[in-house]
């Protein structure tokens, strides 16, 4: 088990500054390269990498490449649809959803958060190019901030 770092309010604040720190991170790295996209699994991937360091969906692995899998898994979906797919596009998430969970799993890379990545093309406005740079994006830098909380735990353990 990890060392915590911190206690009660300076855990809380800490918790809080890393959360703001990644979804802000998030949010320049997309604007910068011009994808200007906010995915909502972004959110609450970053809750679980800063708040549930022990968990396995946490891990850097699970939280990156379940991004991948599931965002490739809805662009699918919306291309299998075809461009008429809107009105029914409720129907279509269902199974991209359930395609995405799958895939993570048999893949050992399940990130719960990610599952909405197959979901989110099938109701947006954004180009599939521009949601796929957004999730390639996102993934990385994901991958980025749970290996540095890693090395902080492990620093900090020391």
């Amino acid at each position: 088990m990890r060392k915590e770092i911190g206690s009660g309010w300076s855990r809380a604040a800490g918790i809080c500054a890393m959360t703001l720190l990644i979804l802000q991170a998030l949010v320049l790295a997309s604007w910068a390269a011009g994808l200007a996209l906010m995915l909502p699994s972004w959110a609450s991937s970053t809750a679980l990498i800063v708040g549930c360091r022990d968990v396995p969906a946490a891990r850097p692995r699970a939280a990156s490449l379940g991004h991948v899998v599931c965002g490739a898994t809805g662009v699918a979906a919306f291309y299998l649809a075809g461009p008429a797919a809107h009105p029914w596009a409720l129907w279509l998430a269902a199974p991209a959803v359930a395609v995405g969970v799958t895939l993570m799993w048999a893949l050992r890379c399940y990130h719960p958060p990610a599952a909405a990545n197959a979901a989110i093309p099938l109701f947006t406005a954004a180009t599939m190019p521009v949601y796929a740079g957004a999730v390639a994006l996102g993934a990385a830098l994901l991958l980025f901030a749970a290996h540095a909380l890693d090395r902080a735990d492990g620093a900090a353990a020391a």
